[in-house]
């Protein structure tokens, strides 16, 4: 058991570090290209960069037509 604790700790430690360099990258991305895409835990459209993954805001009226939202 000593062994899988010690492996749990360090895959623990592993994504921390992992979740500290996405948001480095994802603070640090432009954000210029996006998808208008459906996020099933906020039950809302929104816009998704296709360089870093992050959902940085809410789609227009507009654009939630013209990815056929609406």
């Amino acid at each position: 058991m000593g062994n899988n604790e010690k492996n749990v700790d360090e895959i623990e430690s592993e994504i921390k570090s992992l979740k500290k360099t996405l948001d480095v990258i994802q603070s640090d991305c432009p954000h210029l290209k996006y998808t208008i895409k459906f996020v099933p835990e906020l039950k809302s459209p929104k816009k998704i960069c296709d360089k870093c993954n992050l959902a940085f805001g809410y789609a227009t009226n507009q654009e939630l037509k013209d990815h056929g939202f609406m």
